[in-house]
């Protein structure tokens, strides 16, 4: 697909300022910007995920501090300026630094790419079909495989919790190490695929993000004209899922609502930059249900996970027990009151689309 940069100069003009988007779009709003436009508002959010992104996937070569701000001044040098409405807040590239341990980048990477994948596909009705497709494809492809990692890394913060002071700390060390070595046999995974040529294309893709990728002809109109309309369908899909999750409470059911609750997070928070209020309470409230439900899978795959290794590692029983135990509770507890989380969600839309 041709792209094309979307560039909104912000020079001061004595009457309303035209804006290229790309060959099809042109945006024409007032000095001062009272009205962003729905591409706009995406092209920020975009920017700034694509940009989190890559300063958190550069992998380990970042030693000293030194180093690393070189390397970020260098990649915001070649990203060159922020996009026009990525500058109109000062916050508007906050959270994008570069974490300071491995599994701090991980987690930045893989946040950034569900919030790209979820308002790719919130609002796909923004963007050439085939082109978004195709790189949700790739999101999921390498989210997949940092999740592989990322995962593990939770599961040593989970034992890591739970490990007693003093006597048995040798068993719980050495369960560690344990956790650590398969971590880190997935971490050379994600190495040897930062090198390959897939993960270049990537790269290049969240080029696109940054410089502006091509949206369609309606992405003209007002963000707060379009943009929550589009959120319609994020909401049916929840509470699609919700109607699952009630009929069959399975680990399956609840991972499809967390995914449904994160669609609809991501895009009250796009919209929110526009519109503000309403759409930035629904989306607190999805944060709540969202918070409960991720407690719910990283205590169920810590408990998968050690149940295999307890078949193989006979020695570790005794921690690996006393993890399962802790882990089965905090599961218990998550699985409680998720329904009480979604009428909170519930009541804050109604309110907010009458």
């Amino acid at each position: 697909m041709t792209t094309a940069r979307a560039d909104y100069d912000d020079q001061p003009e004595p009457r309303p300022t035209t804006f290229a988007v790309n060959p099809v779009v042109t945006l024409r709003i007032d000095d001062g910007f009272p009205h962003p436009s729905a591409a706009m508002v995406l092209h920020r959010v975009l920017a700034k995920a694509a940009r989190q992104f890559l300063l958190n996937d550069m992998g380990n070569e970042l030693i000293g501090s030194d180093r690393q701000c070189g390397t970020i001044d260098a990649l915001s040098s070649q990203m060159g300026p922020r996009p026009l409405w990525a500058q109109s807040a000062s916050s508007a590239l906050d959270g994008t630094e570069r974490g300071g341990t491995e599994a701090d980048r991980i987690h930045q990477s893989r946040k950034a790419l569900r919030c790209i994948r979820s308002n790719l596909r919130t609002f796909r009705l923004a963007f050439d079909p085939v082109w978004g497709t195709s790189v949700r494809a790739e999101l999921a492809w390498y989210e997949d495989r940092l999740g592989k990692a990322g995962d593990l890394h939770t599961v040593a913060r989970r034992v890591e919790e739970r490990a007693p002071d003093g006597t048995g700390a040798v068993l719980w060390d050495r369960l560690l190490s344990v956790v650590d070595a398969h971590a880190s046999a997935l971490m050379s995974d994600v190495d040897h695929e930062r090198g390959g040529a897939r993960r270049f294309q990537l790269t290049e893709q969240m080029m696109v993000l940054w410089d502006g990728p091509d949206f369609k002809a309606k992405t003209h109109k007002p963000a707060v004209d379009l943009l929550p309309s589009l959120l319609h369908r994020a909401w049916h899909d929840l509470r699609g899922a919700a109607r699952s999750a009630k009929k069959d409470p399975s680990d399956a059911a609840f991972a499809k609502l967390g995914t449904r609750i994160m669609d609809l997070r991501y895009g009250c928070e796009t919209v929110a930059l526009a519109e503000g209020g309403p759409a930035r309470k629904v989306a607190k409230a999805a944060r709540g249900l969202e918070a409960k439900l991720g407690d719910l899978r990283d205590a169920c795959f810590t408990i998968d996970w050690l149940e295999d290794l307890a078949e193989a590692r006979q020695d570790l029983i005794d921690p690996i027990t006393q993890v399962l135990v802790a882990e089965s509770e905090a599961a218990a507890v998550a699985r409680r009151g998720w329904k009480r989380e979604l009428k909170e969600v519930e009541r804050r839309w109604r309110k907010w689309q009458g």
